[in-house]
């Protein structure tokens, strides 16, 4: 592991500003766990710099619970300056968001994490499913990752899908919305909270590095192009690859905005449930068979997961807790909160916002998706 010798302590929760100039500081790829560099050929004879890091078999690696802010900087520059020609420096760029998420070498270079996803078929004569869960993620709840374990549940007990792996996608600034942080902000949090706590969930920032704000329908049809077109779907253990069906994870509540007329374009309806379809998550106050009524036609590719534990937490709710200086601690991820609390983030989104009810919910899910997806 590569150590520091200064004695502070490091947190490991990276401000997205701390990680882009640790990122050019020191090259390399980050995430919010570990920085990791190629490994050096180190000088023969021992020195000040060998002195200071030790090797690992593959990398060196600084642990961000021995590193954190930028006061920190000028010692690692110095580290840093010392090792240039004896570990072959190299410099290296990346775009803004993956510099968080740890998914591109080279400025404005998009690269899609795949580092999560099942290579090979456990079960051929099964369908592979991808899930896709879009959504605000400001900040990302207990119930969003609980999302995809309930759905894997679904898949596994009742279906012919096996699933391959499963995505966040964060919606870009470009949205708008009533408490919604910067992406790079919600973006580190989604990363943060998957971290350590699944291997097959993975953050996708193609829609939230967008200027425009991207239709749901558009981003169903970019992990298509990445998993199907560009990746030939997946092996099925035979030497053959078979396409992945990709769907939307959603809440209840998207699918009531779906029924209700004039909020999604009927292009969009019919590409999102039509050719992809969606596993939905009932939700406590929301009428699902009756949303489901006037979606009939769709309704062979709308799968329909009860909570067998209810849990009504949402976003809007530990936004209104926060700006009332109130608790959120078991209800979001132990490091998102103190992520939460380091970069100062929901405490002050206005007056007329801190009024509201702490029932009252306005996640509706993109409702802007009016707009075609052409």
């Amino acid at each position: 592991m590569l150590t520091c010798s200064s004695s502070r302590r490091f947190s490991p929760y990276l401000s997205p500003t701390t990680a882009l100039r640790s990122r050019r500081t020191l090259s390399g790829r980050i995430n919010p766990s570990t920085l990791h560099f190629p490994r050096p050929a180190l000088p023969a004879s021992p020195s000040s710099t060998a002195s200071v890091f030790r090797t690992t078999p593959h990398c060196f690696t600084l642990p961000t619970s021995q590193y954190s802010t930028i006061t920190h900087l000028p010692v690692l520059r110095a580290r840093n300056s010392a090792l240039k020609t004896s570990i072959g420096y190299c410099p290296q760029r990346t775009t803004r968001l993956q510099a968080i998420t740890g998914d591109a070498d080279t400025m404005d270079e998009y690269r899609f994490p795949d580092n999560r996803l099942k290579k090979k078929m456990d079960d051929p004569s099964k369908t592979p499913l991808l899930l896709v869960a879009c959504g605000s993620f400001s900040p990302i709840t207990f119930l969003h990752l609980r999302m995809f374990v309930m759905a894997a549940d679904y898949v596994k007990h009742n279906t012919e899908y096996e699933m391959i792996g499963g995505y966040l996608s964060p919606v870009s600034d470009a949205y708008k919305k009533q408490g919604l942080a910067p992406a790079e902000h919600r973006v580190a949090m989604c990363q943060l909270a998957i971290d350590k706590a699944s291997n097959w969930l993975m953050v996708d920032t193609w829609e939230a590095e967008k200027k425009e704000y991207q239709p749901t329908a558009k981003v169903l049809d970019h992990f298509d192009h990445e998993i199907n077109t560009l990746r030939k779907g997946i092996d099925t253990g035979d030497g053959s690859r078979k396409r992945v069906s990709i769907a939307l994870l959603a809440g209840a509540d998207l699918i009531q905005t779906m029924s209700t007329p004039n909020v999604w374009s009927d292009k969009d309806l019919d590409h999102i449930l039509g050719r992809y379809g969606t596993f939905i998550i009932e939700r406590s106050g929301t009428d699902i068979d009756e949303a489901l009524a006037s979606l009939q036609n769709y309704r062979d590719n709308i799968h329909v997961i009860q909570q067998l534990i209810q849990n009504d937490v949402s976003s809007t709710k530990i936004r209104l807790f926060l700006r009332r200086g109130m608790s959120v601690q078991y209800l979001i991820p132990a490091p998102v909160v103190e992520y939460i609390e380091q970069n100062h983030l929901y405490g002050d989104e206005g007056r007329a916002s801190s009024t509201t009810s702490i029932a009252q919910e306005t996640d509706k899910g993109k409702a802007k998706e009016s707009s075609s997806a052409s």
